[in-house]
């Protein structure tokens, strides 16, 4: 790459897990999405790139020091979807906010969600029939 070629823009989502913070009132296990842009010369190194990057921001520097893990139990930060974009698209110099969610809510909806993608059986009743009994 000549020092004229700009280097390859990244676009990474980063995926935070198992961050325990208290919000209303409540101890939780929360994750987030966030995208984040990275300047490197391939992929790779874009997600290590964004990781570190978003390591140092004062988003995540609060909630880390908000979050409540013990160290049998961190939280962690995931580089996700990376794709390549235009390296002279203008991107706000501000970072995203953080999309939470609940992974606790998350465990219970996947709870009685069904294998493979076959049928589901709705918890704690496992006589309800999949389907409507034959007639002979």
């Amino acid at each position: 790459m000549s020092q004229r070629e700009a280097m390859p823009r990244y676009r990474v989502l980063i995926h935070g897990r198992n961050f325990r913070v208290n919000l209303e009132g409540r101890w939780q296990k929360h994750g987030f999405y966030t995208p984040f842009f990275a300047d490197a010369p391939d992929f790779v190194l874009a997600a290590q790139v964004a990781l570190e990057h978003f390591r140092d921001t004062k988003k995540y520097q609060d909630l880390a020091e908000i979050s409540l893990n013990g160290a049998d139990d961190p939280s962690e930060l995931l580089a996700e979807e990376i794709e390549e974009v235009r390296p002279d698209a203008r991107f706000k110099a501000a970072l995203a906010g953080l999309a939470l969610y609940s992974e606790e809510e998350t465990e219970i909806a996947e709870a009685g969600a069904a294998p493979n993608g076959g049928p589901s059986t709705p918890p704690g009743n496992s006589d309800v029939a999949d389907s409507p009994p034959s007639v002979t």
